[in-house]
């Protein structure tokens, strides 16, 4: 149980409060919450359970763009219980949506600082989002 955390993720993320502004919709159209998005998918939170494996449409809308992105359900679980069931998963989106990502911004908000080490034009196989 000592032993150090390995940095599995393929891509760095954008997190609040650079996604703050983005609406997420996974259709067939209902909103979800973003809590992470980066170039090869995103970790969502809303009212339905996500099935493991199935393939969803996310439709993302910042405020200069609205990008409709397929994506694989990675998993799914119960995230919190305080007002209804609010379940989070992790998808994987079909195609890296590099474009988001070209200038290493998202509406002006910069990648984090330790973004600028991580690599982000290779999908690294064995990665998993979210951890």
């Amino acid at each position: 149980m000592d032993q150090p955390l390995v940095e599995r993720r393929a891509d760095p993320r954008f997190r609040q409060p650079a996604i703050a502004g983005t609406q997420a919709i996974l259709r067939p159209g209902y909103a979800v919450s973003l809590i992470d998005l980066s170039a090869g998918g995103a970790l969502i939170e809303g009212p339905r359970p996500l099935r493991p494996g199935t393939h969803v449409h996310l439709q993302l809308l910042t405020s200069s763009r609205k990008l409709g992105l397929g994506a694989r359900v990675l998993r799914c679980a119960v995230a919190s219980l305080d007002q209804g069931v609010q379940y989070r998963g992790a998808l994987k989106f079909d195609h890296r949506c590099t474009e988001l990502w070209e200038e290493g911004t998202l509406d002006g908000y910069s990648l984090p600082a330790e973004a600028s080490s991580a690599s982000s034009a290779t999908d690294r196989p064995g990665t998993r989002h979210g951890e």
